[in-house]
């Protein structure tokens, strides 16, 4: 199973005007327990990417890396 994406990849290119680039991915697993609270709580954010991030905030608590909890 892939692992679940934040938001959209994007292309970095490594020097301007060049046609190499790296891709960047924003997974969910690397962003910070902060940067979650932030999506979840964010006025307008569709269901869809808070469900998502109250997922990997309850499977961070399961492995004892976070300690938060939902009301």
């Amino acid at each position: 199973m892939p692992p679940i994406k934040f938001s959209k990849s994007t292309k970095k290119f490594l020097t301007r005007g060049s046609s190499k680039y790296v891709m960047e991915h924003n997974y969910i697993k690397c962003k910070s327990n902060a940067d979650l609270i932030e999506a979840y709580n964010k006025e307008g954010q569709k269901p869809k990417l808070r469900a998502k991030v109250r997922v990997e905030i309850d499977r961070r608590n399961k492995l004892g890396l976070s300690k938060i909890v939902f009301k």
